[in-house]
């Protein structure tokens, strides 16, 4: 039991780990992988039966009308399950930009259909100082009333998937956002480190689009939105690193080696021991995080920059230890620690680097001391 829940959360996780652990198997994990698109059925089901993604939607497009704690327990169990589907991208990157762009007539439009699960969404912003492509970025030009954008965007979560395309663009106003209407947008699938998160490439030629929230309004809601994504991956992360200490601690009691389970050997209990003091620290950020979210008793950015950091490392060492603990069988692609650690390395990269967010928290404190 997580003392730092309370009875409605825990019920809440709860019910996600048994849908999880029923409806979001290995065998179904590993099912997915080979799969064309993600399982949609499963996705409305996490929708229409647990809620999952209006828990930050206002009420007035069918959402909960903001429950930041119980978002960041579905982002944990999902990184639990080793989940892939449309959460983050949906969810937690293109509903909540359309609700921090204040546009209601979009949001009117999309959202009811994104909380219900029947739609999904990706967003795409231009990664700024990070691709050394030289695909010209997405440039928007005004055709009386309309909208059209050329250009190309990279590392897209879910971008051969999604229903609305939520893109970034340069407009004569700034750095915009657009919902770009289906003509002229070729999508192409990348191979990508993590197998479980599906992403794409968008070749914009002439792709008509219609102006969300107002011009160069992308680099405000990108700051409103950055913590938030860096919490939610966080989340994931501590998910994530308690299945690899689940499993190894179990892995550790059955495995014999010289007549003895291998849990008994003192290097083993070390190395137990110190995965579990990386998840219990790192849970504990998450936690705290869910609470300032709701009060902002604390600066945001400097504490997301600050768990996003020690999460994801933490897991990605756990996911390292998990192979290592479970010897051969480890190593091979048909046990899952791989994914493990695959998703790990992803989540370190996700929502920018550990030095980004190193060089973000600096800025703060650095300047604080002047």
């Amino acid at each position: 039991m997580d003392p730092l829940l309370d009875d409605d959360q825990l019920a809440y996780q709860r019910s996600l780990r048994r849908f999880f652990d029923t409806r979001w198997t290995d065998d179904q994990v590993r099912a997915d992988l080979e799969a064309d698109g993600p399982d949609r059925d499963v996705w409305r089901r996490l929708a229409s039966e647990l809620g999952v993604a209006g828990l930050n939607v206002p009420e007035e497009y069918g959402g909960s009308g903001g429950a930041p704690a119980e978002a960041l327990l579905v982002a944990e169990e999902m990184g639990r399950a080793l989940y892939g589907g449309p959460y983050l991208s949906t969810v937690v990157l293109a509903a909540n930009a359309i609700v921090l762009s204040g546009d209601e007539q979009a949001a009117a439009r999309l959202l009811p259909d994104i909380v219900s699960g029947e739609k999904t969404a990706a967003l795409a912003l231009v990664d700024h100082g990070r691709d050394r492509s030289t695909a010209p970025a997405p440039a928007a030009t005004r055709t009386g009333e309309a909208w059209v954008i050329s250009g190309e965007l990279r590392r897209v979560i879910d971008g051969a998937d999604a229903d609305h395309l939520v893109v970034e663009a340069t407009s004569p106003g700034g750095q915009s956002l657009f919902l770009l209407d289906g003509s002229g947008v070729e999508c192409v699938r990348a191979q990508t480190l993590d197998p479980t998160r599906r992403m794409a490439t968008l070749v914009l030629d002439q792709a008509a689009a219609t102006l969300i929230g107002r011009e160069g309004q992308a680099d405000e809601v990108r700051i409103a939105l950055k913590p938030l994504v860096s919490l939610a991956l966080a989340a994931e992360a501590v998910g994530g690193a308690s299945r690899c200490v689940h499993d190894t601690v179990e892995y550790a009691k059955v495995r014999e080696q010289f007549g003895r389970p291998i849990g008994s050997f003192q290097a083993v209990k070390h190395r137990c021991s110190e995965m579990q003091v990386r998840l219990d620290g790192a849970r504990t950020g998450v936690r705290h995080a869910g609470k300032v979210l709701v009060d902002g008793s604390e600066d945001l950015a400097l504490l997301s920059s600050v768990i996003k950091v020690f999460a994801t490392k933490g897991y990605f060492e756990s996911a390292a230890d998990m192979i290592q603990l479970h010897g051969g069988i480890g190593f091979t692609w048909e046990h899952s620690a791989h994914l493990h650690f695959k998703r790990a390395k992803s989540l370190e990269l996700l929502g920018g680097t550990h030095a980004e967010h190193r060089a973000a928290i600096a800025d703060v404190v650095l300047a604080a001391r002047h």
